[in-house]
């Protein structure tokens, strides 16, 4: 989204002036958020693509990846026409098969069809899917991001430190250069559980910081300088997980948490860091990014049942004014088909989705000219220093809220027209810069968005590793308050394995 954005300079009270120095991004985060990539997308394929599972057991035959048609162009200029500025290709998922040509395991994509390709039928050289995929990107101006499960039920080695070993060097394969510059490297939160493990077929658990991610962030930023780090329950990652899968982030969400003590057993060493995790605290000791993850349909992998259930343009549009415009980052499941594209529905989606977004910012409103949207920033290179603020129009406050930092988006249910607006900040630390701009969209885009219903049920997976409670969905769309909250919808996909999570599991 470019804005022509109005700077303000901002006054408040005195009530929570200090000395306290509050956290700020990286800055390979930093360069992400001046750069607005916040609506990004996670491509799913893979062998549970054709056994019809969301995690695989591990035993999976690779000979069934065999697409009759796959075509990387097709699916990330799909992307591209919503609006999505990166694409997080699941390299290798919980089931251990990795999607590249890997030297870690004999359980990859040169023991499939698609390796071999449309020609003589020998062995060899063949088809990369993440090189297929990186290419892609670059053609089309979208980052690359990697996604690869530290949990895998298909290795003997799993739970031992064999594997760490071998986790570390799939890492390294993946972020050494070969598919270029990496901006999102996903660290998925499913840890443990039952699974095939070389023929086992048996239940292994792991300890505390079993994978060595100290170690791994390391060598990850010094591979991909640019990359930024998803992972619930590390401190030291740029990204955090909301907290579900269904694309809520609270009103006054901050980027700034309490330390989460580390993740083991199904507990956060932390127990403050859980009712925080999606609003975030003034107080936290960290700057990390709520992003949003949730599939395009009810899961991250493509079932033909679930044909119909695509969330339309309009709800994906009001999921965005939810996410990105609570100031957090929004990322899309898309799921392409056995024959290796996007089905149609999906690519009609996120086509309205970009023409709506773009129709909501295409006015901006001067001095005096009526608006509907309101866009609100904070200079967050010192922190979030902004803890209650108002939005003022000839002198009377139409929006109210407690944070701004990275940006605000609420949308008004009937148009304003005033001579003069400003944020006033009437509690916060240090010296906030606040700027903010006007848009005036058409009133049907607004009402298309904000009257839009879709499948708002959680996805399987995190109603498991929530123990199936949900969270209160809220979505500020006027001075007038928020919807209601909503229910779940069960869509079962097999046998939900036993291993312990925390965060974004897709």
């Amino acid at each position: 989204m470019s804005m022509r954005m109005k700077t303000v300079t901002v006054l408040f009270s005195l009530c929570g002036l200090s000395a306290f120095a509050r956290p700020a991004p990286r800055a390979a985060m930093a360069a992400r958020l001046a750069a607005d990539e916040d609506v990004i997308g996670i491509v799913h394929w893979g062998l549970n693509t054709y056994t019809d599972r969301e995690w695989g057991y591990g035993d999976e035959d690779p000979a069934l990846l065999n697409p009759s048609a796959f075509n990387a162009d097709q699916i990330v200029e799909a992307c591209k026409a919503g609006g999505l500025k990166g694409l997080v290709v699941v390299a290798k998922h919980h089931d251990g098969f990795c999607l590249w040509p890997t030297k870690t395991t004999e359980h990859n994509i040169t023991k499939t069809p698609f390796w071999r390709g449309t020609g003589n039928g020998e062995w060899g050289t063949g088809r990369d899917y993440v090189k297929e995929m990186s290419e892609a990107c670059r053609r089309a101006g979208l980052k690359f991001g990697v996604y690869c499960s530290p949990w895998d039920r298909n290795s003997a080695d799993y739970a031992t430190g064999k594997y760490v070993e071998t986790y570390h060097a799939q890492l390294k394969e993946l972020l050494d250069g070969r598919y270029g510059d990496v901006f999102e490297m996903w660290f998925d939160g499913a840890n443990g559980g039952d699974g095939y493990y070389g023929g086992a077929r048996e239940r292994r658990k792991i300890g505390a910081d079993y994978y060595r991610f100290g170690e791994a962030f390391k060598f990850v930023r010094e591979l991909q300088p640019n990359v930024t780090i998803f992972a619930g329950e590390r401190d030291d990652s740029d990204l955090r997980w909301c907290g579900n899968e269904r694309g809520f982030v609270s009103d006054d969400s901050r980027a700034t948490v309490v330390r989460t003590g580390g993740f083991c057993d199904g507990k956060f060493g932390n127990p403050d860091y859980v009712p925080m995790r999606n609003a975030g605290s003034p107080d936290g000791e960290y700057f990390r990014v709520n992003e949003a993850d949730f599939p395009l349909r009810r899961g991250w992998f493509y079932h033909e049942s679930e044909r119909g259930t695509t969330k339309s343009g309009a709800y994906l549009a009001r999921l965005y004014v939810g996410t990105v415009g609570n100031g957090g980052t929004m990322n899309i499941g898309v799921a392409p088909t056995k024959d290796g594209v996007l089905d149609a529905d999906d690519v009609k989606a996120l086509r309205d989705f970009g023409e709506l977004r773009k129709a909501l910012f295409e006015h901006e409103a001067n001095d005096g000219e009526k608006f509907n949207v309101v866009v609100m920033r904070e200079d967050v290179t010192n922190g979030e220093l902004v803890d209650e603020w108002e939005f003022v129009a000839d002198g009377k406050a139409i929006l109210r809220g407690k944070s701004i930092g990275i940006k605000r988006i609420r949308l008004l249910k009937e148009p304003v027209a005033a001579k003069g607006c400003e944020v006033r900040v009437l509690c916060g630390v240090g010296a906030p810069k606040v700027s903010y701009a006007l848009y005036c969209a058409d009133q049907a885009v607004i009402d298309a968005i904000l009257d839009a219903k879709g499948d708002d049920g959680e996805t399987d997976t995190a109603k498991w590793m929530t123990k199936g409670v949900s969270a209160k969905r809220e979505f500020f769309v006027s001075p007038a308050g928020n919807d209601a909250s909503d229910g779940l919808a069960s869509h079962p996909r097999g046998e939900q394995p036993g291993g312990e999570s925390n965060r974004g599991m897709t």
